[in-house]
């Protein structure tokens, strides 16, 4: 059965003549393949069973250009630090395509600026909420824009828009500006309005309808949003209307139910994720909370959507669900299952044209086919970008309960171990804490350090200390 094509192709926010003309053009000389390559948006090139092989060395330009030759892709995704190489690199590419390519990256504040790039590292979204001033907020997503803009970024996927309800949830913890939908709705805006200042980079709001409230992870289960709608409406739903009033460019619907609103309210396990629910992302997102920007599924690898369909379906029930890019898929198989829905009458041309154009009107309010890299950053702004850091850093510690009992005091020359637990992703190098480790040795204790210590050797080590 054919999905209803969406009627309204056009972005909530106009963009000028100019822009509209070079989409016009564009999209008037795009074949279907073009646009087909336009809702795509792989993590690597080449197939997924060769992905491993990037983790540690970073695809090379002309590896992403003999898989473009094959796929004519729209987007494409950067998994290293931005550094001078990945800038190179990216104008290579910029220079093969004969369509500017739209490069995504996962800036999230607190896992950005480390490793090779010499970007500022600033503290995770959490500080915000803590230091609870918007206009620094808006200064460090302004700050985060304008230094990867210079290396040819020009989407990222933040920020999380989830209010941190439930501590056991392992996706928002600290990604979230905090607990209270007020405070969330209070930072998140100024973010994406400093993402946004002068169209340097899209901001993406994730994850539609909402995470925070269920303790199972989207990575391996579809997590449920279990708020009845009235409830919804007066949190989730609040954050979400202002996040689209203020113009967000992208939304990232995630492997979430929200089984009222679906009709699942008596067996919500039965309710698919936003990811391939038409109900949710066309009538709950698009109708009824009026947003007509881009809308990207969260990571297609993840058993919170794997779960649901055959690796081959997987990709038409997200487009027939509303979906206008499709992130991390196989460009092989993709491709194939949707000239294939395409011949079967699943899924029409105009459909596919009409996300393919929200596409290019992206790129065409971002500039990229004016220049897809930005300027460099003055010394006097990088101070600037780091003094923001430091203030948001300073503002944000907290103390949330004494019980009564006074500090820790130690005397000088106790001995002290410091232990840091970081994750470790290819794109950021881990963040060892020796600013904490100098300022104890300033004080005369005797310090050691341990980077991501197994539960034995803490327990091993723990008696040596004071």
């Amino acid at each position: 059965m054919p999905n209803n094509i969406i009627q309204d192709c056009e972005m909530n926010l106009p963009l000028n003549d100019q822009q509209v003309a070079w989409v016009d053009k564009t999209m008037n000389s795009m074949s279907m393949e073009q646009c087909i390559g336009h809702m795509m948006l792989p993590y690597y090139p080449g197939s997924p069973s060769d992905w491993g092989s990037f983790d540690e060395n970073p695809p090379k330009a002309e590896e992403w250009i003999k898989h473009l030759e094959k796929y004519p892709l729209g987007s494409i995704y950067l998994r290293q630090a931005p550094t001078e190489e990945a800038r190179e690199k990216l104008k290579i590419l910029q220079e093969f395509s004969d369509i500017p390519l739209l490069v995504a990256i996962d800036l999230e504040p607190g896992l950005t600026g480390a490793g090779d790039s010499t970007a500022t590292q600033f503290p995770y979204m959490m500080a915000t909420g803590a230091a609870d001033d918007p206009t620094l907020t808006y200064n460090m997503a302004t700050a985060m824009a304008v230094e990867h803009r210079y290396y040819g970024l020009h989407w990222t996927f933040s920020p999380v828009v989830d209010p941190n309800l439930n501590f056991q949830n392992p996706i928002t913890n600290v990604r979230s500006a905090g607990e209270q939908p007020e405070i969330v709705e209070r930072h998140v805006v100024p973010f994406i309005k400093g993402f946004q200042h002068k169209n340097t980079m899209a901001a993406t709001a994730k994850h539609f309808p909402g995470d925070g409230l269920d303790f199972r992870d989207q990575h391996l289960a579809t997590s449920v949003n279990h708020l009845p709608m009235e409830q919804w409406w007066v949190t989730y739903g609040k954050i979400w209307k202002n996040v689209i009033d203020a113009g967000v460019l992208a939304v990232m619907p995630g492997h979430i139910s929200l089984p009222d609103y679906q009709g699942f309210s008596g067996n919500p396990e039965q309710a698919p994720p936003a990811t391939l629910s038409r109900k949710i992302q066309e009538i709950l997102l698009r109708e009824e909370l009026g947003f007509q920007g881009v809308v990207v599924s969260d990571a297609t690898p993840m058993i919170g959507m794997t779960a649901w369909a055959p690796s081959s379906e997987r990709i038409i029930q997200n487009i027939q669900a509303g979906s206008d890019v499709y992130l991390f898929g196989d460009s092989a198989r993709d491709f194939k299952s949707i000239r294939k829905a395409v011949s079967d009458h699943r899924i029409s041309e105009e459909r596919i044209r009409c996300s393919a154009r929200r596409v290019l009107e992206l790129k065409a309010r971002l500039g990229l086919h004016l220049d897809p890299f930005g300027p460099i950053p003055t010394g006097d702004q990088r101070e600037s970008f780091a003094e923001t850091s430091c203030e948001i850093a300073e503002s944000a510690v907290s103390v949330l309960r004494t019980d009564g009992r006074p500090p820790v005091l130690l005397e000088p020359g106790s001995k002290v171990l410091t232990i840091t637990i970081k994750y470790d992703v290819p794109s950021v190098s881990p963040l060892d804490l020796h600013v904490v480790d100098d300022e104890l040795r300033q004080r005369r204790l005797v310090v050691d350090h341990m980077l991501n210590p197994s539960n034995s050797e803490i327990a091993e080590h723990a008696s040596k200390y004071d």
